[in-house]
């Protein structure tokens, strides 16, 4: 990350891509800077490593890795930025960690370094712990690819509208897992829009448009749009009342026929804190089948059993 005097963040995520002669040129490099005792293992670990397995049989999910990776070089595990309020951040008993760029596999390594913990103490010093609610406002890409390839039909010719896009994973996933004609990013930080514009120029997501606003100043995107997602997108972010009128903007603008809503709660989850109900006869929830056997190890089961869908009627 680097900062001019105006106080601007600009992310760099520049990586020179090379072509097939180049590469084979760098893999040769790099096998003979490998020390002479390590080269058996390491060309054991070419033939058999599962990420370059995930890389031939998924490049999708690798591109996504590769953002993710570098999205960890400037953005804190928690995936919030000092230039935005999240409400009980400091909460001892919740932790922060953002699935996108702390998937599972992440997260061990972190926990077994002694980096990261999924346990926070009873009686400071003692042993006796008790596991941390961890929280995250992102999908992982394994959740992405499973919301797009096995939840949600086909996209083709759809728009796509992410509200809160923050760090734009929902925008990448359905750029890489989906057919839509436009997907759209709503966020209202500054620092967001500079971080996930930076990436779509980087990868060339064509597609991908980023709005800075509020929600409630785009009517237009929300009845227009034929698939809003919803993840964790005020209650973290905003006071009561703030959220109550928000969701007053959804409930009347996104009122066509057919429109998807996908959320992270439940819709009556988000509102029971409110205080509020769901318009009668505004939507019903659309039931998808949760294979448990059938879900890879990388996806998480229960936050793929909280992603609800709803169709308005």
């Amino acid at each position: 990350v680097s900062t001019q005097s105006t106080g601007e963040i600009f992310f760099d995520f520049s990586i020179t891509q090379m072509n097939l002669a180049e590469a084979k040129q760098k893999f040769s490099e790099l096998f003979l800077n490998v020390k002479q005792e390590y080269r058996e293992d390491f060309i054991t670990f070419i033939k058999n490593s599962e990420e370059i397995d995930d890389f031939i049989s998924d490049p999708h999910i690798q591109i996504l890795d590769t953002i993710a990776e570098h999205l960890r070089s400037v953005v804190p595990s928690c995936g919030a930025l000092e230039s935005e309020t999240i409400i009980n951040l400091d909460d001892p008993k919740t932790e922060h960690i953002d699935a996108f760029l702390f998937p599972d596999d992440v997260l061990d390594d972190l926990c077994d370094d002694g980096l990261m913990s999924r346990h926070y103490c009873l009686t400071c010093g003692s042993k006796k712990t008790q596991k941390l609610d961890l929280v995250s406002h992102s999908f992982s890409s394994w959740e992405l690819k499973w919301l797009f390839t096995k939840i949600l039909p086909p996209m083709n010719n759809k728009t796509i509208l992410d509200v809160g896009s923050r760090l734009g994973c929902v925008l990448y996933g359905a750029a890489e897992f989906t057919d839509a004609s436009k997907i759209i990013g709503v966020e209202m930080n500054t620092d967001f829009c500079v971080l996930q514009q930076s990436i779509v120029e980087r990868f060339k997501y064509e597609k991908v448009e980023i709005v800075q606003a509020d929600i409630r100043t785009q009517d237009q995107l929300l009845r227009t749009s034929d698939v809003i997602i919803l993840n964790n997108v005020f209650e973290h972010f905003m006071s009561k009342e703030e959220q109550v009128k928000c969701w007053d903007m959804i409930f009347g603008s996104i009122r066509r026929k057919g429109q998807v809503l996908v959320t992270v709660p439940s819709l009556q989850e988000s509102l029971d804190d409110l205080e509020g109900q769901l318009p009668n006869g505004w939507v019903e929830e659309v039931e998808w089948e949760l294979e448990d056997e059938l879900v890879p190890d990388e996806c998480d089961l229960d936050s793929l059993k909280s992603i609800h869908v709803y169709q308005v009627l």
